[in-house]
């Protein structure tokens, strides 16, 4: 990303009137179950970290990482109010040379952030029986605002298409946004580690 893509979110990210949505992804609650053993999530473009902080807050280590330092200073100081330090790493990233480590996480999570070169080494990068939640704007929003740029926004079909190999649970395109839960099919051997 450029600098101008990074002093751009900083300055959205550094004003006080700007709270971002400060839920996590409903579709955590909905399919992520608590870690009762050591697991690893990653959230991808993680802004604010409120979707980082509910993974540790329900057992798991969780790395969020993010374009933004103000962004990931303001979800340290929340992660340090909610004592979730010991489970909680944010970094800085440039998400166009990001590369997660291959089957290093139980979740991947990416909230309203597209990158179609990333789509791959992401689902490289979930573990056999880990789970994969995507969720982002797709082509409806030129509807609303054709100032969109086409590369933000999903193509019908897109998720399952690069998650094909995957076993969707949950996939759905509804007005602007698209989303996918799907799981990464179990090595042989590996029956049973199921998230």
């Amino acid at each position: 990303m450029s600098d101008r893509d990074r002093a751009r979110w900083d300055a959205r990210y550094r004003s006080p009137r700007y709270e971002g949505n400060r839920e996590p992804l409903w579709l955590l609650a909905e399919y992520v179950p608590p870690a009762k053993e050591q697991k690893v999530g990653l959230d991808i473009a993680c802004g604010l970290g409120h979707n980082t902080l509910w993974l540790a807050e329900h057992g798991y280590a969780a790395l969020g990482v993010d374009i933004s330092r103000v962004a990931l200073a303001r979800a340290q100081a929340e992660a340090e109010a909610r004592n979730l330090t010991d489970r909680v790493l944010f970094a800085q990233v440039d998400l166009d040379r990001f590369r997660p480590p291959v089957e290093r996480f139980d979740v991947v999570l990416v909230s309203r952030f597209l990158k179609r070169w990333l789509l791959q080494p992401l689902g490289d990068a979930v573990k056999p029986g880990g789970l994969l939640i995507y969720r982002t704007l797709n082509w409806q929003r030129a509807l609303a605002d054709p100032d969109t740029p086409p590369q933000y926004l999903l193509a019908p079909g897109e998720l399952k298409r690069a998650f094909a190999g995957f076993e969707m649970l949950d996939h759905a395109e509804e007005g602007e946004m698209s989303h996918l839960v799907a799981r990464k099919p179990l090595d042989r051997g590996d029956e049973g580690k199921k998230i």
